[in-house]
């Protein structure tokens, strides 16, 4: 009966959190809308706004509320809290900027510095990385894709993607430049992260991670680094 009961609570809870980053991702909410969302009564609604209030999380505007953080680090609350958030399901509801802020987030908190939507001249053009990670020796050059299911141009993605690694690794001092890296050499990494729930798999040797599965293939990157295709360039120190 206990295990029900635990089971009953975090499913309710999960409700709540989804109904919650629904309502609150425009701004302003009212505790109407979240509970026509969750489909939950007035107590667990009641309940679950004050407790975020007196964590800080949340704070009123005249009759309604508002989130002091972004979509990405509320899910990122939450997460942290033990409670699971079904990131497909409500990826509909979350922008574009909020998918590549939750990728920068997740590898931050891993050691990594990051950037993002950076534009780098090549061969008298530009290409633009989504985003980028790095920690020496390694600069993951991220395609972010916002699929709810995988797409079949999962493959062409790839091979533009790789071509675009591939032209900044003819001249990487440019875009070590424009990151501030100075190490002299580094291992260019590509990889597509997307929203849907699947197996990390390589195509082509780039690994195509799920957003699900950023923290495992970081965790395990020391031991998969050798199979996944690299870029490895070196260059004068600025």
């Amino acid at each position: 009966m206990g295990v029900k009961i635990h089971l009953l609570r975090m499913s309710l809870r999960e409700r709540l959190v989804k109904a919650l980053i629904m309502v609150s991702k425009d701004g302003v909410f009212t505790r109407e809308s979240l509970k026509r969302e969750s489909g939950l009564g007035d107590f667990m609604i009641d309940d679950f706004i004050n407790s975020l209030i007196n964590e800080g999380i949340l704070v009123r505007i005249g009759d309604g509320y508002k989130s002091v953080i972004p979509p990405h680090r509320l899910i990122r609350y939450f997460v942290d809290r033990g409670v699971y958030v079904d990131l497909e399901s409500i990826s509909r509801y979350l922008p574009w900027d909020e998918f590549e802020a939750l990728i920068r987030l997740l590898f931050e908190e891993w050691g990594f510095r990051v950037v993002s939507r950076l534009r780098v001249p090549v061969a008298g053009s530009r290409v633009e990385f989504d985003v980028i990670a790095y920690r020496r020796p390694w600069v993951l050059l991220i395609e972010a894709k916002h699929w709810r299911r995988v797409s079949s141009s999962i493959r062409q993605i790839v091979g533009r993607h790789l071509e675009k690694v591939g032209s900044v690794a003819r001249e990487p001092e440019v875009l070590m430049s424009r990151i501030g890296v100075n190490w002299g050499e580094a291992l260019l990494i590509p990889v597509v992260i997307t929203w849907h729930r699947a197996s990390t798999e390589l195509i082509e040797g780039v690994p195509v991670v799920s957003i699900y599965q950023v923290n495992s293939f970081i965790n395990e990157f020391d031991g998969i680094i050798d199979g996944i295709r690299s870029f490895s360039v070196s260059w004068r120190r600025l």
